[in-house]
């Protein structure tokens, strides 16, 4: 006969498990927890009690007693903002500066999930969960804590690798650029020369545009040699930029973390004139490794947010990721290609929240080529939050490996393509050679590159203002596919783009619009209110509409006459046109008529 299940109510909330017998039979487990636990943890718990898994928890709140507490939590939050974090969200129209995304997870549920033997091993305050690796018949003990929200799978998946290359180490004195360098650019780039001519590169940096003043966060496996190699120790990497989120500390050079950081970190920040010049050598580096190094088996698919996160709390204006999920591993975060939808898979999700926080994130397409509809995750976010990068050959042709859209909900993507076959990095073996390798993991931190030049040159710059540059003025702007996206950018051009006026709204341009409700806005909904300041002095029709990042109507919320010199309030209550919860993400509340536009930016949780 089954042992009985004792518990204890607490003060506080919590209820105490005094036993829980093993293996636990359904009628057993008090409907109030299994409510909690995910259906596929529900089943292990009770099915297979003393197998490990890895589980999400999530909190139901930051600690907060009441509007008046969270108040001055979000207040420290922002006080608590770096110099260069500040700077970017303003210069990103980022509103509210600082909302509860922003604090830390509450320490006090943190020690209660040790002091109970539940230790987490990995804690994000953007989605606010802790993650916890237990016998399945343990999930119940943090189930019964009321601080608890729910319990989930942590997802897997497997990371992307590159393609085969030949390897044709140079000795370094015979990868000089020579006189073809130096005849057309002031900087002798050495083997990177043609990679950097094809995204008109040279020029923005003869005119003085090298990444000076921006802060890219390199999100990758291990970074070996690089602080030996003599074309990237050198790399303005400052202390305390560097993190290893796999290994939980900040070593990052050694043998075991793996080379591939250093590969593609070699592509924007390298620099040693005459042997091989990065595309943003004038950068500053946060280095994060967030993968072990690559293997067939499924991987655990929490680093790559930390390190976001991470990249977010350093004040990073710029993402650069060669990293990327596929084949979803069956029965734990079983993800099918229809939810690459750009708001559904964790990453993706955490690459739009990064994005939401004025960062610009770049990422790569994937190497399943050629067939359609083998992006991986987050490169089928949307274009206003991440570029999604392709790999061409030295012609610009497309590499037969590099991924394909459309996503799973039919946008277009990739977004563009740099060069991703036979990229000159250096040789990790020695201190001063180089070999060619392929992937769109290369191409990736070069069109990363060109988005610091840019954004050095045009700090004035909106992140989606440096992404619709580079979209609109690349080789097949006019005529974007799932094969090239826009094409092959021109960094001279795009540095001259001007904004039409038309297209997603200016999110730094809120004209007139009052925020009557919560943003982050969960399930309740939010208000806003146009207000009547600069209005027309005759009625006119208005529409007031929500638009996702890529411009499409979700939903029509208002449409009229506008009386005049009138102030108007909407409330969305989450719902798109067809009655369905909007996913998670970042929107756009607008109003537009004949002589009147506003909006605001709301972010979905």
């Amino acid at each position: 006969m089954a042992r009985s299940i004792g518990f204890l109510w607490a003060a506080c909330g919590l209820i105490a498990v005094a036993a829980w017998p093993a293996p636990l039979r359904a009628e057993a487990l008090p409907a109030p927890l299994a409510r909690k636990l995910d259906a596929h943890l529900l089943a292990q718990t009770l099915g297979a009690p003393a197998d490990t898994v890895a589980a999400w928890v999530y909190f139901a709140d930051k600690g907060e007693q009441g509007p008046g507490d969270l108040a001055r939590r979000l207040a420290a939050a922002e006080a608590a903002l770096t110099p260069r974090n500040r700077a970017r969200r303003e210069r990103a129209g980022v509103q509210p500066l600082v909302d509860a995304l922003d604090l830390p997870v509450e320490a006090g549920y943190l020690a209660q999930l040790r002091t109970a033997g539940l230790s987490p091993f990995a804690v994000s305050r953007w989605f606010n969960r802790a993650a916890i690796r237990v016998p399945a018949g343990e999930l119940p003990r943090a189930a019964a804590f009321g601080f608890v929200a729910k319990l989930a799978p942590v997802e897997r998946a497997i990371v992307m690798h590159d393609p085969p290359a030949t390897r044709d180490a140079l000795p370094w004195s015979d990868a000089l650029g020579g006189s073809e360098a130096l005849a057309v650019t002031s900087v002798n780039y050495g083997v990177k020369l043609k990679e950097l001519q094809q995204l008109n590169l040279p020029a923005l940096h003869d005119s003085g545009y090298t990444g000076q003043g921006v802060l890219v966060c390199v999100l990758d496996d291990g970074f070996y040699h690089q602080d030996v190699h003599r074309a990237t120790k050198v790399i303005d990497v400052p202390p305390g930029y560097r993190r290893d989120f796999v290994d939980g500390d900040t070593v990052l050079t050694d043998a075991s973390a793996g080379q591939h950081g250093c590969w593609t970190l070699s592509c924007i920040g390298a620099n040693l004139p005459g042997n091989l010049v990065g595309a943003a050598f004038g950068a500053t580096f946060a280095l994060a490794r967030t993968e072990a190094d690559a293997s067939e088996t499924p991987q655990e698919m929490y680093n790559w947010g930390l390190g976001a996160e991470w990249g977010d709390s350093l004040g990073a204006e710029v993402i650069s990721s060669s990293l990327g999920y596929y084949h979803f591993d069956g029965g734990v975060g079983d993800y099918t290609y229809a939810q690459l939808d750009g708001h559904t898979t964790v990453v993706t999700r955490a690459a739009e929240i990064a994005a939401a926080k004025g960062i610009v994130v770049v990422n790569a397409a994937g190497n399943s080529g050629p067939n359609p509809m083998t992006l991986i995750a987050p490169a089928d976010a949307n274009s206003d939050s991440v570029i999604t990068v392709g790999a061409v050959d030295s012609l610009g042709m497309i590499a037969g490996f590099s991924s394909r859209g459309p996503t799973g909900d039919g946008r277009i993507k990739p977004d563009l393509v740099a060069r991703g076959r036979n990229n000159w990095l250096p040789n990790l073996a020695t201190d001063s050679t180089y070999y060619t390798q392929n992937g769109t993991s290369f191409s990736t931190p070069l069109m990363a590159g060109v988005v610091a030049c840019i954004m050095s040159a045009r700090r004035g710059w909106a992140p989606v203002s440096v992404i619709r540059a580079l979209r609109e003025t690349a080789s097949k702007a006019g005529s974007p596919d799932n094969t090239y996206g826009n094409g092959i950018p021109d960094a001279v051009a795009a540095l001259h783009w001007m904004a039409p006026i038309a297209g997603v709204p200016d999110p730094t341009a809120r004209g007139g619009v009052a925020l009557l409700g919560a943003n982050p806005m969960r399930g309740a909904g939010t208000s806003v209110r146009f207000e009547a300041a600069g209005a027309a002095s005759t009625p006119a029709p208005a529409t007031v509409r929500v638009v996702d990042v890529s411009g499409r109507t979700v939903r029509t919320l208002w449409s009229g006459t506008l009386a005049a010199n009138r102030s108007l309030a909407v409330r969305w209550d989450g719902l798109d046109a067809g009655g369905h919860a909007a996913l998670a993400g970042v929107y756009w509340i607008t109003l537009d008529s004949a002589t009147r536009r506003a909006s605001i930016k709301i972010v979905s949780l």
